[in-house]
């Protein structure tokens, strides 16, 4: 899924990980572990978006909050709706990874790994 031929290494190799980071949250959500689920789903999203990135600048990020460096790049071809969705679920990154009082819903995870499966393999793919 996804290859193309024009596509840097660099590049595939982050689209590439990025869906096997998707495909473990698919599998983690079907085994009702939504904590990790969804942090998998976050770092898939994360990596993803990395990739188009590095389509239009050779910076490599360190931060997992780029969602407005990816819509400043891809808003026309994105939208509004899904830049400022991508980046709510951006700042979930660290619900997932520690306990707290409030347990992540199990509808809004699979709502969000819905979301982020269709903006790597629907809109992603084609920025690459």
């Amino acid at each position: 899924m996804g290859d193309n031929p024009s596509r840097t290494p660099k590049v595939q190799e982050y689209y590439d990980l990025s869906c096997n980071y998707l495909e473990s949250a698919k599998i983690s959500l079907k085994n009702e572990l939504f904590e990790p689920a969804m942090f998998t789903a976050i770092h898939a999203l994360e990596l993803a978006l990395k990739a188009a990135l590095l389509t239009k600048t050779a910076d490599a990020w360190k931060t997992h909050n780029i969602g407005g460096q990816f819509g400043k790049y891809f808003r026309k071809e994105i939208g509004d709706e899904n830049c400022r969705r991508i980046n709510m679920i951006l700042s979930k990154y660290n619900l997932p990874r520690y306990p707290s009082e409030a347990a992540l819903d199990s509808e809004d995870v699979e709502k969000d790994i819905e979301f982020i499966q269709n903006v790597i393999e629907q809109h992603i793919v084609h920025l690459l």
